[in-house]
């Protein structure tokens, strides 16, 4: 069963091991490439530090060297966001253990008893603004962009994948934003616009309702959604799918 992996090359190593561990030909396709962005916060300390994706804490590294960040709580969207701080040696206060989502934190009693608090969100370039408009009426809240995502440029690569995994009718297409599959559509048609009504006949995995819906919204018919945000979670939605 190939299995069409859309995540950035830089980041798709472990999701690409699992697949192909499991028994599955992992295919790849990078829609997407993440570019540091270089931005300065407004205050050198913070009550509150929020980490909307594990991109915005592998980017906010040389952000945190200049912040006073020791008497700091630390909260993360979800669980990969949480796990990558660990990584790092940051202890996390607070992040929604089943669903990832802003609006999952913002439900937590953690964050919902802050008040008076200056709180920095660290995110990528254009995120949503949910966490901000749910904080700032009894806070201060800053953004702080530390990366941004750009459309891959066509290459061989996409080209070759394509093609082979068009080769048969039997595949799964993974995307973890909305971004991702947009982009991922705008390199397939940039190949072959034919194509880009057969690649929506294949299922699709991906990370939220919010994708699912606006996936559906453009021609995908079967989009299922992980029950576990992260790579395990993936491949156990893939592995579910094959046995439909």
């Amino acid at each position: 069963m190939n299995i069409l992996l859309t995540r950035a090359l830089a980041q798709v190593q472990p999701l690409q091991t699992l697949v192909s561990q499991s028994g599955y030909k992992p295919i790849l396709f990078p829609s997407l490439e993440v570019e540091a962005l270089s931005h300065v916060p407004l205050k050198s300390h913070y009550d509150v530090l929020i980490f909307i994706s594990s991109n915005a804490v592998e980017y906010s590294l040389e952000t945190l060297q200049n912040l006073k960040y020791q008497q700091c709580r630390f909260f993360a969207v979800g669980v990969a966001t949480a796990n990558k701080l660990n990584e790092y040696g940051f202890e996390v206060d607070a992040f929604p253990s089943e669903k990832a989502s802003s609006e999952a934190l913002l439900a937590m009693s953690e964050v919902k008893i802050l008040r008076g608090k200056d709180i920095l969100i660290f995110r990528g370039k254009g995120g949503r603004e949910t966490l901000k408009e749910g904080l700032e009426q009894h806070n201060t809240v800053e953004y702080i962009e530390v990366y941004q995502r750009v459309v891959c440029n066509t290459t061989p690569l996409h080209h070759s994948a394509l093609s082979e995994f068009l080769q048969s009718d039997k595949g799964i297409i993974t995307a973890t934003s909305v971004e991702n599959l947009t982009a991922l559509l705008s390199i397939v048609g940039q190949i072959d616009t034919d194509a880009l009504s057969t690649i929506k006949r294949y299922p699709l995995v991906v990370l939220s309702e919010r994708i699912k819906t606006f996936a559906q919204s453009i021609g995908f018919t079967q989009v299922e959604v992980v029950t576990k945000i992260s790579d395990e979670g993936l491949l156990e939605a893939l592995t579910n799918l094959t046995k439909t």
